[in-house]
């Protein structure tokens, strides 16, 4: 079953409401949220399984809605491990939330954690240099205070990621 005509195109992608300047904060407020509870059900509810692609190449393209997505991902509860999954999956740029994905693997789940990794794996390492550094710094200091192993070998790799993006 592809996406259903109202909700990408009339929604999401309603240029509309998409490229509106705000003179009013809360309706901007209500708008983007309104779009990211559209995102994340794009996303996430198997329904919409099949037009999956369909949202990721307009993800690609559409830089407002990677946004959209890491904010989702931040205000995430039960859904957080697919939506960080998501950003590697639909191979869109993340290297500009290098520090957001960092905090993920240093103090979410395991599993969320090894997510969050995989899209750091899948950035091309064009972060800002000051962003690098800041996350190998953290990621040094947990990795001296984590007690699970699984999830010090994941801050291992991470370290090892980062420096080699440092060079």
């Amino acid at each position: 079953m592809a996406i259903k005509r109202d909700l990408l195109k009339d929604k999401l992608l309603d240029q509309r409401s998409y490229n509106t300047i705000f003179i009013n904060i809360e309706d901007e407020a209500r708008v983007r949220n309104e779009q990211m509870e559209i995102l994340v059900e794009l996303l996430c509810d198997d329904r919409h399984k099949a037009g999956l692609t369909e949202v990721f190449n307009f993800m690609k393209k559409e830089k407002k809605t990677v946004d959209l997505l890491i904010k989702a991902i931040g205000e995430a509860k039960g859904d957080k491990k697919r939506l960080v999954a998501v950003c590697w999956e639909a191979g869109i740029d993340c290297d500009r939330y290098l520090p957001f994905f960092t905090d993920i693997v240093i103090h979410d789940d395991l599993v969320i954690a090894m997510e969050a990794f995989t899209t750091i794996e899948n950035m091309s390492g064009k972060s800002d240099p000051k962003d690098i550094e800041a996350s190998l710094a953290k990621a040094g200091a947990a990795y001296n205070t984590e007690q699970n192993e699984t999830k010090k070998h994941i801050i291992s790799d991470l370290i090892e990621v980062l420096r080699k993006w440092q060079s």
